[in-house]
């Protein structure tokens, strides 16, 4: 795990920002099966242990997680994926499956977050590439030579995730709101 200092900082943290937002790419899925459905490709057991990885180091990042929103679109491999974090979420966790999440673009992606409710601090969100990393990189975009960025920029493997603290309503997300604070990769 990468993380920044100042991400580390737990009650000024909450103090300053507003919001959480993580990003992760599902772990790594079984091949398309001839004739099969992407939608319902499965985890393979290494993408399983890679799940199980992340939602631990998702669970040991220094920020609030009671209450959690985690959205995944409802591919068999986010669902897995999302499962597994779920596991390591306080019970006061949200979690909602999306059919919107499995083809949704850029655009779609920033227009569905910035609707959130207030009231959620800490949102996560699993989905699939190409829009996991091209929103985790939109978002880095103004923090682009730091070095969590670099790691960043490195590629956005299965079971990887990048966490952003947002310093504004959901509605205000933007590069100049959003700071990268850590890159998880995979286990």
């Amino acid at each position: 795990m990468t993380q920044s200092p100042g991400a580390a900082r737990a009650d000024t943290e909450t103090e300053m920002t507003a919001h959480h937002i993580i990003f992760a790419r599902h772990a790594q899925a079984a091949p398309e099966a001839w004739g099969g459905l992407d939608r319902n490709r499965p985890l393979t057991e290494r993408g399983q242990l890679d799940a199980e990885h992340l939602a631990h180091a998702i669970a040991a990042l220094d920020i609030a997680l009671a209450g959690t929103h985690l959205w995944h679109s409802t591919a068999t491999r986010t669902s897995q994926t999302a499962a597994s974090i779920a596991a390591c979420l306080p019970s006061s966790r949200v979690v909602l499956g999306l059919d919107a999440l499995y083809d949704l673009d850029l655009y779609g992606m920033l227009e569905l977050i910035r609707e959130t409710p207030g009231s959620v601090r800490t949102l996560i969100i699993v989905g699939h590439n190409p829009v996991i990393a091209e929103i985790c990189r939109h978002l880095a975009s103004d923090a682009i030579d730091g070095p969590i960025a670099r790691e960043l920029m490195k590629g956005f493997e299965p079971a990887t995730a990048a966490m952003f603290a947002v310093a504004s309503d959901w509605a205000g997300l933007s590069p100049n709101t959003a700071t990268l604070g850590a890159v998880l990769p995979p286990g």
